[in-house]
């Protein structure tokens, strides 16, 4: 009776491998964050657009069609590129323990649903207020948004089995470049139009609208809930992990050992070196590409999106690469994930410093922004997917905590640009800048090697979490003291 169960079973999980929900979960997650992205990363180019130089050629043709552009200092730009992170560095862990009691695939639908609205509004608003009100919505969406990455890793941790996580969560963050890419082009394009810069705001929103329709059509939390999917398949993704993801709700979260845990910091130390580096090539190239490398709007929507493309390609066999090798045991998990994260923040740091002195040598200082970018993406089976490793149960919570402290990367990194840079056409001063990000992720990428690990951590389980004191004393008192209690959790109690 128990070989044919074991042999039942068998059939269940191959039979589930062939199944598409899990696939289509991804890629709709994979939709939500490049929706995700072009409504946050469009304001990069946007910015550009609505504060053109008054000897451009973007200047008369914004002028020729009556579009209305503005004349910010560079310190007024940087704070509005970092209003964003100040929402989203306040609001990252109070959305990941709100996404721990309510239904994650509907506040997903929620975050995206508000950060459109303000979107569709930002023209408008901006047109009749100025600055101080694009200051205050894209704070607001940073609220909003911080729902974006606690939600989705929450939702990862219930349909990648293990050894696929590497492929479908990586490919989910593949949305992240591929948003970049197309924002970053598409939005020169639109802003080189008649309609300008606020079809930029439009176009974006309306595929928010999109998808969300789609997310509440055919996305599920887990699973269990989803209407379309398989037993097979059900049954394949449950016995995959269930060792390490509990099917019990409101579980006790281990705030005191997530604080203390080096393995937990080291995700975050990376994660925070990352976006400084990130942010600050995502937020600030496009300036440095139109002031120091003379292109204009439409080509420098192109440069700047070719790392983007670069990252986005690279990461495919990048993280079926890596899977391979942790299914073959040719790599632990902990030694993948330390090689992984450190090729990718230690090329982009070495990328960095010699980008600083190339000058105004337009051919090879975009040649070094293609390298340090598409390089980065092999951290998305690095620090990036590691969440997962160290407590399933916990992941959307820990992806709130290491993306609070990374959104500071955000906040700084356009912040310290600005108070540096005074003339956006010294090569001298931005130099200053990218070798202070180099510096940035190298330390980071150290940390993470000493520190870091891929260990499924002993307070991931909820059993050990829910036992209390009076319970361990029950269970003595039942069990009897002369050979002494065996506890799992905390071994003999004599």
């Amino acid at each position: 009776m128990q070989s044919k169960t074991h042999l039942l079973n068998e059939a269940f999980a191959e039979r589930g491998k062939i199944q598409g929900v899990r696939y289509l979960q991804s890629f709709l997650l994979f939709l939500c964050l490049f929706a995700a992205y072009l409504l946050r990363v469009s304001i990069s180019v946007a910015i550009v657009a609505m504060t053109p130089d008054k000897n451009s050629s973007d200047f008369l043709v914004e002028l020729h069609y009556h579009i209305p552009v503005f004349n910010w200092t560079q310190y007024t730009k940087s704070l509005i590129l970092s209003a964003f992170f100040w929402g989203y560095l306040i609001m990252n862990l109070p959305a990941a323990m709100i996404g721990r009691r309510y239904n994650n695939q509907m506040l997903l639908a929620m975050s995206m649903t508000l950060t459109v609205a303000l979107s569709l509004i930002t023209p408008a608003l901006v047109v009749a207020f100025d600055w101080p009100v694009l200051v205050l919505i894209r704070f607001l969406q940073g609220i909003t948004q911080a729902f974006t990455m606690p939600m989705i890793h929450g939702i990862s941790a219930k349909w990648a089995p293990p050894n696929e996580r590497g492929r479908l969560v990586g490919f989910v963050l593949g949305g992240l470049q591929f948003g970049t890419v197309v924002t970053l082009v598409g939005s020169g394009i639109l802003a080189s139009t008649r309609s300008g810069w606020p079809s930029i705001y439009y176009v974006s929103g309306v595929f928010g609208i999109i998808w969300v329709v789609l997310w509440l059509s055919l996305g599920s939390e887990s699973p269990e809930t989803h209407r379309l999917i398989t037993q097979y398949e059900k049954n394949y993704i449950k016995s995959s992990l269930t060792q390490t993801v509990s099917d019990k709700k409101n579980l006790i979260t281990p705030w005191k050992k997530i604080f203390t845990s080096m393995p937990v910091w080291a995700v975050t130390i990376s994660h925070a070196g990352h976006n400084c580096g990130f942010w600050l090539l995502l937020s600030e190239m496009p300036t440095f590409i139109s002031s120091v490398l003379k292109f204009d709007i439409k080509s420098d929507g192109f440069v700047s999106a070719l790392p983007y493309l670069a990252m986005w390609l690279c990461q495919f066999p990048v993280t079926y690469f890596a899977d391979y090798m942790n299914k073959k045991n040719v790599t632990s998990l902990t030694f993948s994930r330390k090689f992984w994260n450190t090729l990718g923040m230690g090329g982009g740091a070495l990328g960095l410093v010699v980008l600083g002195y190339m000058g105004e040598n337009a051919n090879a200082a975009i040649c070094l922004y293609v390298f340090v970018v598409a390089i980065g993406c092999c951290t998305n089976v690095g620090f990036n997917i590691n969440h997962l490793d160290l407590a399933p149960n916990y992941a959307g919570i820990l992806m709130g905590f290491t993306n609070a402290v990374a959104s500071l990367g955000g906040v700084l990194a356009p912040t310290v640009c600005g108070l540096i840079v005074h003339d956006q056409t010294a090569v001298d001063e931005w130099r200053i800048v990218f070798t202070l990000g180099a510096a940035i992720l190298f330390f980071s990428s150290i940390f993470y090697i000493i520190f870091g690990s891929a260990e499924v951590q002993p307070w991931n389980d909820p059993k050990i979490e829910n036992v209390s004191v009076r319970s361990f004393i029950q269970m003595k008192t039942d069990y009897g003291t002369s050979a002494g209690f065996i506890s799992p959790a905390f071994g003999k109690l004599s």
